[in-house]
């Protein structure tokens, strides 16, 4: 766990610890502090005839250096001021007795004391500018890792469990994301209460805050704090937490770390806010980008056979019996196709709709390829007329797990592109090919082709070539073609090529179930 108050070194606790077990360890120290020059003592006590004073002193002087390093600045203090009594009583002549003769020996202990205390400030100043640094660097590294679990929040439950998470491993506090809903009342997280959360916060004390939008509150209990998550456009809502005594949040450089700590979580929740405003504002303009190229095209595409309708309606209504049979059956026939035609565009307006809605349902089977080419030739054999339509289909293609429905309109489309783009006695050629993982259906023409850098433009909704203005549709053929092979989990493209232009289909080769011959016989 990452501590946030101060931490001193290993002689002085923290403050979260027990006040038993700080007395304890304290007078464990002072205890190092007084055993220390007997240690000396009995080290150099042998060696008493060989060293002379002054190298006995600076045993002692090491003593304490350790003592300082180890223990801290008050063990070293009493360890100093105790050595010069115990080296005058054993090493000082007189031996074994307090009292000192020798000037040297007196200077050299006065000496020893300066030099005991000056190391051991030296010391508790390192130990402070190392915890220190330590202390920087653990809530460094706390802001980074808060600052990437919030980088990834899609939304604002996530950023409630992410402060909860961290708060708790950071500041050993238990806490509570309040928002506000559209009436403005706080309330707590849908998602499920962590471990961890906090279950007791106030609403009411929490609602006034936000309210009356005031800085940071003290409940009653003087335990619980109140946070406005707020930033210069919003306030985003209310954190709660929860403090104890290890928390460490009355120490004056972990309520400023703190405050960095609430001020992301109140960025990322600002940068969610404008993250949806920006969604919703480009969802709204490509509605009505939407809005109007559907306008424009129904209106360009169904002007022409809306006159013919009312033209041929017209001349009927207001003939009064002077057409002929055939006439009137010429009129009739203008009128009804000029209907399908109507009825055709706004069908594919509709599939289209449904398709990219997610709407809907592929009703798979297992049907032959050669089936939905010649059914789409049937559908279109009034418009090829005398186009010659070349088709080569392996023998060895196997069975589409398709639908053969939906497969038919794409083909339908590619083939009516090729008859509306390329002269009425243009060749086209429709061929398919066998490949490892996947099946590919090609549908190729000889006319005038795609113009360069449009091959994936032309698959975007409602749009058209500018050649195609003397020609009906809404430009959504392509579009429907793209939807309904990429919900069989294929591909559709467009390629150049001479002369012409060829329009490439890629569907995932399925294992084919076990054919029964017997019942396929009997059948």
């Amino acid at each position: 766990m990452l501590n946030t108050a101060y931490e001193p070194p290993p002689n002085r606790p923290t403050s979260g610890q027990p006040l038993g077990n700080r007395r304890l360890n304290r007078w464990q120290n002072y205890l190092w502090g007084i055993a220390a020059p007997f240690i000396c003592t009995l080290v150099d006590w042998p060696l008493r005839h060989i060293l002379g004073p002054a190298s006995i002193l600076i045993t002692y002087l090491l003593g304490v250096f350790l003592v300082a390093s180890r223990y801290g600045r008050g063990a070293s203090i009493i360890a100093s001021f105790l050595s010069a009594p115990v080296f005058a009583f054993y090493f000082a002549h007189p031996i074994f007795s307090f009292a000192i003769n020798d000037l040297e020996n007196i200077i050299g202990l006065a000496v020893m004391i300066v030099v005991a205390n000056v190391t051991s400030n030296f010391l508790e100043s390192q130990h402070l500018q190392a915890a220190l640094a330590k202390q920087r660097e653990k809530r460094a590294n706390a802001l980074y890792r808060l600052s990437q679990a919030l980088a990834d929040a899609p939304d604002q439950q996530a950023v409630a469990i992410i402060a909860v998470n961290h708060i708790h491993e950071d500041f050993a506090a238990c806490s509570v994301v309040l928002f506000a809903d559209s009436n403005g009342q706080l309330h707590y997280p849908s998602a499920r209460p962590l471990t961890h959360s906090l279950r007791g916060a106030d609403l009411a004390t929490a609602q006034q805050i936000y309210a009356r939008q005031q800085p940071a509150q003290l409940s009653a209990t003087a335990k619980t704090c109140y946070y406005l998550l707020e930033r210069p456009q919003l306030i985003q809502g209310v954190l709660v937490i929860q403090a104890n005594r290890t928390s460490g949040l009355g120490d004056r450089e972990a309520v400023t770390f703190f405050d960095t700590f609430k001020n992301l979580i109140a960025q990322t929740l600002e940068r969610l806010r404008l993250t949806e405003q920006a969604h919703k504002a480009k969802l709204q303009a490509e509605t009505e980008a939407l809005r109007n190229a559907l306008l424009s095209a129904i209106s360009h595409d169904l002007r022409t056979p809306l006159t013919h309708i009312i033209g041929a309606s017209t001349a009927l209504v207001e003939s009064r019996g002077d057409f002929s049979p055939a006439e009137q059956l010429d009129f009739n026939k203008v009128i009804l196709d000029e209907a399908l035609h109507i009825s055709e565009l706004t069908s594919k307006i509709l599939d289209m709709a449904r398709l990219t809605t997610g709407e809907i349902i592929l009703h798979r089977e297992w049907n032959a390829l050669e089936e939905i080419v010649g059914s789409a030739l049937n559908r279109l054999e009034k418009n090829l007329g005398d186009r010659p339509v070349t088709i080569c289909l392996p023998d060895d293609l196997p069975l589409l797990w398709i639908d053969a429905v939906l497969l038919e309109q794409v083909l339908a489309n590619l083939i009516e592109n090729v008859i509306k783009y390329t002269p009425p006695n243009s060749p086209m050629d429709i061929s398919a090919e066998r490949l490892a993982a996947s099946i590919t259906v090609t549908v190729s023409d000889y006319g005038q082709g795609i113009p360069k850098g449009m091959e994936e433009k032309i698959f975007a909704k409602f749009y058209r070539l500018e050649s195609d203005s003397l020609q009906s549709g809404v430009g959504l053929g392509l579009t429907l073609c793209r939807a309904i092979i990429e919900a069989h989990g294929g591909t559709i493209y467009a390629r150049q090529q001479s002369p012409g232009a060829a329009f490439v289909i890629e569907l995932p080769a399925h294992q084919q179930p076990p054919l029964n011959w017997h019942e396929a016989l009997d059948a």
